[in-house]
């Protein structure tokens, strides 16, 4: 039976009727597609590991990032630092940094786009449950109509003996149809939360690695140039990274509820 062709009134009209001439088969109303299996996809594709892979990997930035500040940057070297070489300190930093930072943004993108594969299933599922739960409307409404409007069919006359109720049996499909429906409804209203999490994560990290990063790349490099640093440099080099430090940390608190 496909369900986006099923209509109230051919239910009313021939299929409900065939199945109380054929009450065996009154099991079979309302089938829809096993509901458990896409679940159990949903599981998987949320415990497939990409939105926790990047979540350790921003984690991981973080870390990177605080060896990667400013402050320690642009620090004086030591006495003992100038002997060995300390102009050069800076630079050498500064390209530790960098190329630690790329390193692990390079590998976040890639669990990034596991992210992004994951959105695009959820979004198909939905649509899919969305449409069993239309189908589902129409199954128990016509149902329920059908036995409002017709009183006396599958019912057993008095002071006879039948085992077979199927205006019982009917009613009972019916009531587990509206369960099935209520867990779909559930289960869509989860699936769009898990998207948005995961969307809401992407869009910031997303902002982090086209904004954020070539600011504080431009603003460190300056510094570590530049043979009299001012203190509005310094500050201004500052409030980069506290804003890469700050988006990054709201990515990861992203993945974490």
């Amino acid at each position: 039976m496909t369900h986006s062709v099923v209509s109230i009134d051919h239910l009313k009209q021939q299929v409900l009727p065939e199945l109380f001439t054929f009450p065996a088969r009154l099991g079979e109303y309302g089938g829809v597609a096993d509901s458990s299996a896409k679940i159990d996809q949903l599981s998987d594709l949320m415990e497939s590991g990409s939105a926790a892979a990047l979540a350790a990997k921003i984690a991981e930035i973080l870390s990177k990032m605080a060896d990667a500040s400013p402050e320690q940057i642009t620090r004086k070297p030591t006495w003992f630092e100038k002997v060995l070489g300390g102009a050069v300190e800076k630079q050498v930093r500064y390209q530790v940094a960098r190329s630690t930072l790329e390193q692990l943004l390079a590998e976040a993108e890639g669990h990034a786009q596991g992210v992004r594969d994951t959105v695009s299933a959820i979004s198909r599922m939905i649509v899919a449950h969305a449409e069993e739960a239309e189908a589902l409307k129409v199954f128990i409404q016509a149902g329920r109509e059908f036995l409002e409007e017709n009183p006396l069919i599958g019912t057993v006359a008095e002071g006879e003996v039948e085992f077979d109720r199927p205006r019982e049996r009917l009613a009972r499909k019916l009531a587990n149809l509206a369960t099935l429906l209520a867990s779909h409804e559930l289960s869509v209203s989860q699936m769009k939360l898990s998207r948005a999490q995961a969307l809401d994560m992407l869009d910031r990290f997303r902002e982090t690695v086209t904004v954020l990063v070539p600011v504080w790349r431009q603003h460190t490099l300056t510094l570590i140039t530049t043979k009299h640093m001012s203190p509005a440099m310094v500050e201004a080099a500052s409030k980069a990274h506290q804003a890469l430090m700050a988006s990054l940390s709201e990515s990861l608190n992203g993945v974490k509820h």
